[in-house]
């Protein structure tokens, strides 16, 4: 059966199929339509002309060219309609017959007449008037009174052409629904994406919320036996000043990883139930400084604050102290032996931006892609949640952060913060 983002995305790939079968189908269909109903026009044209140049050219064998117009009567009768108008040309181009009188006598040249006598049969083709009319041409051979003549019919294709328009419509309609049916279909496959990714958050969520139960309570219940050995383990380091001779180096280390424990109990902790927002407006400023000046001194390491006081904003000072906290003592583990961290903070419209920058060793790619899991660290002694706090408590304060690092190019922490969360 497969997983559930399997079947999500399986469900996807089949409904694109068959919309692009669909697709297919219609347009292939519209355009067949198409060009059927041009086809059809062109034969509808050419079957009128032909019938309108038969009957012409048997009453022009009874009449007589000098004495009467035959042409110029059929247009004011109205014999045929749909006629745009009549002309007969002897070989060398003389307009013998015109439906407009005053085109008698002129001489045409045109390849395509010469192209009707040499083939001796009928021309059609469309041709655009000088009135930026365009209309259907039917050129026909003709013997007349012993002599060859060409007979030219010009038709209006509008009764012929709505079948054409009738076919453009469809094939419009048909590109209209396509269209509206994609973008159904893309809107369809963006909700289930949507509503799968938002099920797999609360599925994580839900997770989570269990580990920070089951770590909460954990921490808890290691925390009052830790209390108990550190005490007594001091109690007796204390005692033991009082005879040199004893050492006392085993109590010291039962203290130290007492500490240790201690210190991975208060993390796990603030991971697991991150303390309740509490926003107050404060100087940025004043608390870089702050936090700058509680780093541990270490010879070598110079500190830089690029901050214009005051800066203020609303957010919990708390949280952000302890953000910074972190920062910087992993700015201060990564560099070896002497270097630089600097913290920037400035707004940007309605976000304070801050930036905690090392010259140390940096991350390659994959040590950079788990900076921030929790319990990984590069570190001998570490309990690898440092930046996964930071990445936690950034998302409560509702921020993001981002790392910008290389080997041997030192590391970049870049916060976005929101410069005025609602005071409580």
């Amino acid at each position: 059966m497969g997983t559930r983002p399997e079947r999500v995305a399986r469900t996807s790939v089949y409904l694109l199929i068959i919309l692009a079968a669909a697709t297919a189908a219609v347009v292939f269909s519209s355009a067949l339509t198409y060009r059927n109903a041009l086809s059809a026009a062109d034969d509808s044209l050419k079957l009128q002309a032909l019938g309108i140049a038969a009957s012409l050219e048997a009453s022009l064998q009874r009449s007589d060219f000098a004495k009467e117009n035959l042409l110029r009567d059929i247009i004011s009768d109205g014999a045929w309609e749909g006629i745009a108008f009549l002309a007969l040309y002897d070989r060398g181009g003389r307009t013998v017959l015109h439906s407009n009188a005053r085109l008698l006598g002129r001489k045409v040249e045109d390849s395509r007449m010469q192209t009707a006598f040499a083939e001796g049969t009928p021309q059609h083709y469309y041709l655009m008037l000088g009135t930026d009319e365009r209309v259907f041409i039917l050129d026909a051979p003709v013997r007349l009174h012993s002599a060859e003549y060409l007979l030219r019919l010009a038709l209006h294709p509008y009764p012929a052409e709505n079948s054409v328009r009738q076919a453009r419509i469809q094939l419009g309609i048909s590109v209209g629904v396509t269209v509206m049916l994609w973008g159904i279909g893309l809107v369809l496959m963006r909700s289930q994406q949507r509503a799968e990714k938002l099920r797999q958050t609360i599925e994580e969520r839900e997770r989570f919320a269990v580990l920070g139960e089951m770590a909460a309570v954990l921490a808890h219940e290691i925390r009052n036996p830790l209390g108990s050995i550190k005490g007594f383990a001091q109690y007796l380091i204390e005692q033991q000043k009082t005879d040199p001779a004893r050492n006392q180096q085993p109590l010291e280390i039962i203290v130290a990883e007492t500490r240790r424990l201690e210190t991975l109990t208060e993390d796990l902790l603030v991971y697991a139930r991150p303390a309740e927002l509490k926003p107050s407006r404060f100087d940025l400023c004043e608390l870089i400084h702050a936090c700058v000046a509680a780093l541990p001194h270490r010879p070598g390491i110079a500190c830089d604050i690029d901050c214009i006081a005051p800066l203020l904003m609303t957010s919990d000072q708390d949280k952000l102290r302890q953000i910074l906290a972190n920062l910087l003592q992993n700015a201060s583990d990564a560099i070896e032996h002497e270097g630089t961290i600097t913290v920037s903070a400035a707004a940007a419209r309605d976000t304070i931006v801050i930036k905690v920058i090392d010259t140390g060793s940096g991350m390659d790619a994959d040590t950079a892609a788990k900076a921030f899991t929790p319990f990984f660290t590069s570190k001998t002694r570490g309990t690898g949640l440092g930046l996964a706090i930071v990445d936690r408590i950034v998302g409560v304060l509702r921020g993001t952060i981002s790392l910008e690092t290389a080997p041997g190019k030192g590391s970049t922490f870049t916060i976005s913060l929101p410069a005025h969360l609602p005071e409580r």
